[in-house]
């Protein structure tokens, strides 16, 4: 299955479609919740909640936005362009405008409440972490590339969407072993942030502008010629 196939969007959907009805039907995913609940409760304290919590924060907004302000001052410079700037911003706030209104939709409970309930209050469905852990951090990675040009060697556009996949992902497992989020949340996000990355790769809106290429001297020569009609 290859990415940004039709077979590939079918599957996505079909992920956040099955765990949305699972979690509203109660089904053996929620459930499944409770156990990984129950099991972080009883292992995941200590130094291993401290280690493990370094990598749910990946997925940290404010943190990241430390991050991607001043890249994208410095990236708007070096191009001599807001449009960096204001493409950062404008993802941003997307970003965080797509995550409350999903979370509206379904309100529930964190783990940390001790209970699952579902349209009475808490906003942790979907993982709004993951998926900035997925968006924010390819962001960066662009921003970083524009910012300093010579970077693009080691960090091709491939690489910089497999970080951000990477990055997602890691931050989805740690909020669950972390019991920040329940399971089911993080895998609709898990679903969800990868569509989201694909979205930007087609708008592209970091890729850096250049001007018309000039014509050559030859083809401006034999512009003149045909001009001034043949030679006699």
């Amino acid at each position: 299955m290859r990415w940004g196939s039709r077979s590939w969007y079918a599957v996505l959907v079909a992920v956040m479609v099955l765990v949305t009805v699972d979690v509203l039907l109660d089904g053996p995913l929620r459930h499944l919740d409770h156990v990984v609940h129950d099991w972080s409760d009883a292992h995941i304290q200590g130094w291993r909640l401290t280690a493990v919590d370094v990598f749910a924060a990946l997925g940290q907004r404010g943190y990241l936005a430390r991050i991607i302000i001043p890249l994208a001052i410095i990236a708007a410079i070096r191009m001599r362009s807001l449009r960096y700037l204001w493409a950062s911003v404008l993802i941003v706030g997307v970003l965080s405008l797509l995550q409350v209104l999903l979370k509206a939709a379904i309100p529930r409970t964190f783990p940390i409440s001790g209970t699952d309930v579902l349209f009475v209050r808490g906003d942790a469905y979907p993982s709004g972490h993951t998926l900035n852990g997925f968006v924010l951090v390819w962001i960066i990675l662009e921003l970083v590339v524009v910012a300093f040009p010579a970077s693009s060697g080691a960090l091709p556009p491939r690489r910089r969407r497999d970080i951000a996949v990477v990055t997602g992902t890691v931050t989805a497992v740690a909020l669950t072993v972390v019991d920040k989020h329940w399971l089911t949340d993080c895998l609709f996000s898990l679903a969800l942030g990868p569509l989201l990355l694909q979205g930007l790769f087609i708008l592209d809106p970091f890729a850096t502008r250049r001007g018309p290429e000039r014509p050559d001297k030859g083809s401006t020569d034999r512009t003149r010629r045909a001009w001034r009609g043949p030679a006699r």
